[in-house]
């Protein structure tokens, strides 16, 4: 064990509700499973943190949010493991992300609420008595296998929006100088980016993932609706992904150089949420 503290962070990807208590321990075991195979008083100690964390957790999304089990979630929060073998959670940095009719703002009060003004005396009932707080939580959990079974995907948060009809001198491959923003939405299972692409006006043109290939290169897939129409830009690139996330004007450098395919609304709308769903 290192004599210093050391920072990690914990993400649940997305997991349907009900499952997230067993996401946590899973999560929190697998990223210290080295530390818990040389020591097992800190495999207790592992088990104690994910039971507290999981705690905190219930009584935001449950208690607060009124989250269903059927609903999905994305966790993320911050933890350091000190040199006396203790886990301790950075609340301060929890973020959670809860695919249910719920405004962000709303949740994000809510997040916040209870760390300002409840979060020690939801830490105190664990305190007092752990395995009562545990199975609280443990009776709002299903089964991997239901979870399994009861699962969607959330629908995509920011889908392009309907485009103003503008007048028909410009051609599909001009299309590209109507993007003024690339933003970044997340990452994906492959390692890449799902970004959107946006004009001056905030209004959303469509979707773009760079996906890294095991030739070094980077594949560069947009979907754009333009004028009631729908294009696809497929383009391979041999800039590194880093750099595109860093500077997003390569990326139009790339699409403007692509000859776009038009392509069916219903199969713009398939990659589109193909692209969501790719997302972790």
């Amino acid at each position: 064990m290192s004599t210093s503290s050391e920072t990690r962070e914990l993400s649940t990807g997305l997991v349907i509700a009900g499952a997230y208590a067993d996401k946590v321990r899973r999560t929190i075991f697998a990223q210290l499973r080295d530390l818990v195979k040389q020591d097992k008083e800190f495999a207790r100690e592992a088990a104690r943190a994910s039971a507290e964390l999981n705690m905190v957790l219930y009584n935001i999304l449950v208690g607060e949010l009124k989250i269903d089990k059927g609903d999905v979630v994305r966790i993320r929060v911050n933890y350091r493991v000190e040199p006396e073998k203790r886990i301790t959670w950075l609340y301060n940095t929890l973020r959670i992300e809860a695919f249910k009719r719920i405004p962000d703002e709303n949740v994000e009060k809510i997040v916040n609420n209870i760390i300002s003004t409840r979060l020690e005396q939801i830490l105190e009932r664990f305190r007092v008595a752990p395995r009562e707080a545990e199975k609280v939580v443990k009776e709002f959990e299903i089964s991997e296998e239901e979870a399994e079974r009861v699962i969607k995907p959330p629908p995509p948060p920011t889908p392009p929006t309907p485009i103003e009809i503008t007048p028909p001198a410009i051609s599909p491959t001009q299309i590209v100088s109507e993007i003024a923003s690339i933003d970044i939405i997340g990452e994906t299972a492959e390692r890449g980016f799902v970004a959107k692409l946006c004009r001056s006006d905030g209004s959303v043109l469509g979707l773009v993932s760079l996906t890294p290939t095991s030739e070094g290169e980077v594949v560069v897939d947009a979907i754009v609706v333009y004028m009631q129409k729908a294009y696809r830009y497929l383009a391979r690139t041999k800039k590194s992904i880093e750099l595109l996330i860093e500077e997003p004007q390569k990326i139009l450098e790339d699409l403007s150089k692509t000859t776009p395919t038009e392509i069916s609304s219903s199969e713009a709308q398939k990659l589109i949420e193909e692209k969501m769903k790719s997302l972790i």
